[in-house]
């Protein structure tokens, strides 16, 4: 049995690693480094931006530390294993943490010079190869993370007693009223200011009418399988058919640690529709991937689905 904070540790992991070597680098280097260091480059390599040594230090150190914080919150609550979300901390914890090292270091070679500094491309290309060695690292962990108890009661699938020859269907309306309050936002703004510029207007109008459109959706459960549709719209919708099935269940998502955040939503073995964190329908397919709705009384609609699955296999 892993420990609650086991998940939590793994993800910061990288990111305080990370931010002792810049430290260190820093408490190394510091003495030659010059009183504005160069730290933003053109893409021929050459300096264009600079920031003094101290707040350089505070700055690298207060972004590390606060990724670190969020991948902890992000990976410590998933109710699922949240192997992709360790691996994506960990890429980025590593290429994050190599180019501050290498920022100090080809400033600590200019001998107090930072007009001279040049950021080459070997130093972006070694930052690609630690993120990626960081990756693999953070997948090999990811096996340690726990895997959802298959004795839980969310898991078990349990089948509603239909008769033979007992037609049922299910129906829901789920959405997320922070959507549909950013989706009138943005469609009042685009109206407003329609009369004075068009094109910033047209912008906000197209995120405002799909926000509207989609910030309430409509899941049905029958013989057809599984349809997601966006408000009255009839497209576009999502439809699972009962042949691609094996099982549904139901559980509680976390739309961040889960999913990595809200809408139609893809990770490794999953994908879905996460309007909200909350209990959720879960479809598993054939090929083993899962499908998530985050809807209300989910229960029901994961017994009516093994009901027809068991029925159709039986035929």
């Amino acid at each position: 049995m892993q420990r609650p904070g086991h998940g939590a540790a793994l993800a910061a992991l990288p990111c305080l690693v990370a931010l002792v070597a810049d430290a260190a680098v820093f408490a190394m280097t510091r003495r030659q480094l010059p009183d504005r260091l160069a730290t933003h480059f053109r893409l021929d390599g050459t300096a264009d931006g600079f920031t003094g040594r101290g707040a350089f230090l505070a700055t690298s150190a207060l972004l590390l530390a606060g990724f670190a914080a969020v991948m902890a919150v992000l990976v410590g609550r998933a109710t699922t294993r949240s192997g992709w979300l360790l691996v994506t901390g960990y890429a980025v914890a590593g290429l994050t943490g190599s180019l501050f090292v290498s920022v100090q270091l080809v400033n600590h070679a200019a001998h107090g010079d930072a007009s001279a500094v040049r950021l080459s491309p070997w130093h972006l290309a070694l930052a690609v190869m630690v993120a990626a060695a960081c990756a693999g690292a953070g997948l090999l962990l990811a096996r340690t993370l726990p895997s959802p108890d298959p004795d839980s009661p969310s898991a078990h699938h349990a089948r509603l007693g239909l008769a033979d020859g007992e037609l049922a269907a299910w129906a829901q309306a789920t959405g997320s009223w922070p959507l549909g309050a950013l989706g009138l936002v943005l469609t009042a703004a685009a109206l407003a200011l329609f009369p004075f510029t068009g094109p910033a207007a047209a912008a906000l109008l197209a995120g405002g009418l799909p926000s509207l459109c989609f910030a309430r959706l409509y899941v049905t459960v029958g013989r057809q399988g599984l349809t997601v549709t966006p408000g009255r719209l009839p497209w576009p919708r999502i439809r699972l058919p009962l042949e691609s099935m094996t099982e549904a269940s139901h559980r509680h998502v976390d739309a961040l640690g889960d999913f990595g955040g809200w809408g139609y939503r893809i990770r490794s073995g999953a994908s879905g529709v996460i309007l909200r964190s909350g209990p959720a329908l879960v479809v598993r397919r054939a090929g083993g991937r899962e499908f998530a709705v985050t809807v209300d009384d989910p229960a029901t609609a994961a017994a009516l689905l093994n009901t027809l699955i068991a029925r159709r296999e039986a035929h």
